[in-house]
């Protein structure tokens, strides 16, 4: 058996509806459902048929859209988020439900490898990539967004609805990187490869919404790999890497997972345990839409990912065959990736990591119009600290005008500000004279903190004194020091004039509202 993976950014946001009661609020999926890779290559291949060697032009009469698609040799697993691309090689699945990890972060815990179930820890949620025998914890990012009904046929002409009808979608946010996989049987590996070199496939479209603001996907394929054989251990367990929908109706977990044993029993030829076994488990609904028959699929109560279940082996297996068995897939839909089982070595000593690695830029040279580039956008981005400063200083309320008509010696500090002349040239025009007493006594009529507005700007401590501007954009230590190694030590400068000028700018063009404002009242 042949394992292919891919790698998928979402270049526009992305939305899988959960099932929910609620009508307004549709929630998401914190990743890509197998089922929607599997649908949005099967649409691929019938809008391309023309393009295919051999292919028939209506789907169900091809042999091999049936073979790739309807005939279960081909799983398509879901794609779990893998937060960066230094983790594309690494191993990304729901955390299993026996890790727990301490309330001050200091300590994480194996349940399967641990005596007992330990006080003051919580069980961890959500994503992991495996590398390098380190666990990384991954999360999405994911935003909510109001839309208005447009359903109807007046309604889609004017552009809104007349009845008020909104809704909110859920949605994970563009730029996030997930992996996938396709496990395919050996006779059809070829002919998959061979497929989807032929329709060229660089884009997918997943999703709600699709057709719309949401749901395009770049997609990248990855080496072939076999599937790696893992050693038994003393003490193994089963991890769910994907939902797993049992045939029968269940309404304990233990029911559900005896059955699943029962399926692999059947296919190893040998007896397995079922009392008494250690279980880690949660249950979910699973459901799905079909959109060549516009209808929902029906729900059904799986186990969910990251499930445990502890395997007891009466009498030798041979790894390679387990493995094998497991790599089919147990339960329904496996098509669609449901079902997915790998073996579960108890960890000692989980070494987890909050944060995906840092991106190394050790062999990259930029030109010297790059560097230019990065530092216009760096300085740009610094700027606008020093404007929000200034706007958020001009109406927190320290400011108080006590003159009418103050907009006239505002908007002259103004226009100093737009010149190209340096802080001590502007403080010499403001103190000399080019400034009558008059203007000089308007500016110390304005008060800041207290301070006259006259002194704030001909002195050396202005209301930004002291403020460490790079500190606002909350960049990490190592990723500055590597863009100061690639783009110059100067990169995250910004000149004293400068500064000076775009934030009097700013605080002159606010503070000129809100003496208009006094002035009405």
């Amino acid at each position: 058996m042949k394992k292919l993976e891919f790698v998928l950014e979402n270049i526009d946001p992305l939305l899988f509806a959960e099932r929910g009661a609620d009508n307004i609020l549709v929630t998401t999926k914190r990743y890509i459902p197998g089922s929607a890779i599997r649908g949005a290559l099967a649409h691929l291949y019938i809008n391309n048929a023309h393009k295919l060697q051999n292919a028939h032009k209506d789907a169900y009469k091809d042999a091999t859209f049936f073979e790739l698609f309807l005939s279960g040799k081909v799983r398509f697993l879901p794609a779990y988020p893998i937060g960066c691309r230094e983790l594309e090689q690494g191993d990304a699945f729901v955390m299993p439900l026996s890790l727990m990890r301490s309330k001050d972060k200091t300590l994480t815990v194996d349940l399967t490898a641990a005596a007992e179930n330990k006080a003051g820890f919580k069980k961890l949620q959500g994503f992991v990539v495996k590398k390098d025998s380190k666990l990384y914890q991954i999360d999405t990012d994911a935003k909510i967004e109001l839309h208005m009904s447009r359903s109807g046929d007046g309604e889609r002409i004017i552009g809104s609805s007349r009845e008020g009808n909104v809704f909110n979608y859920e949605y994970l946010e563009a730029g996030q990187l997930f992996k996938g996989a396709y496990l395919v049987d050996d006779d059809v590996a070829e002919l998959l490869q061979k497929v989807l070199l032929e329709l060229n496939v660089k884009v997918l479209h997943l999703g709600r919404a699709k057709s719309a603001q949401y749901g395009k996907c770049l997609y990248a394929a990855m080496p072939v790999k076999e599937a790696q054989q893992v050693a038994l251990g003393d003490k193994f367990y089963l991890l769910a890497q994907t939902p797993y929908i049992a045939f029968g109706s269940w309404q304990r977990v233990e029911q559900a997972a005896s059955e699943l044993l029962g399926e692999l029993e059947a296919r190893l030829g040998c007896e397995l345990a079922k009392d008494g076994l250690q279980v880690f488990a949660a249950a979910e609904s699973i459901d799905g839409y079909v959109g060549v028959w516009q209808a929902k699929k029906q729900a059904e109560r799986a186990l969910s990912a990251g499930t445990l279940i502890e395997l007891r082996l009466n009498g030798a297996v041979d790894s390679a065959k387990l493995q094998e068995a497991l790599l089919q897939g147990l339960g329904k839909g496996t098509e669609d990736g449901f079902g997915q089982f790998v073996i579960w070595q108890p960890l000692t000593k989980p070494e987890l990591v909050d944060k995906p690695p840092q991106k190394q830029f050790k062999n990259i040279v930029l030109s010297d119009e790059v560097k230019e580039t990065a530092k216009r956008i760096i300085r740009e981005r610094l700027l606008q600290e020093v404007r929000q400063q200034a706007a958020q200083d001009a109406q927190s309320g320290k400011l108080k005008i006590n003159l009418e008509n103050s907009n006239h010696i505002l908007k002259r500090i103004e226009g100093l500000m737009y010149s190209d002349k340096s802080k001590s040239d502007i403080q010499n025009i403001i103190k000399g004279d080019e400034f009558k007493k008059k203007a000089k006594d308007n500016l110390r009529n304005i008060k800041y903190d207290g301070d006259e507005l006259f002194k704030l700007l001909t002195e050396d401590k202005p209301p930004y004194h002291g403020i460490n501007w790079l500190g606002k954009l909350h960049l990490a230590y190592s990723s500055k020091s590597e863009l100061q190694r690639l783009i110059g030590s100067n990169a995250f400068e910004l000149n004293a004039d400068e500064v000076y000028r775009e934030y009097w700018l700013w605080f002159m063009r606010h503070a000129v509202k809100l003496g208009k404002k006094e002035g009405e009242q």
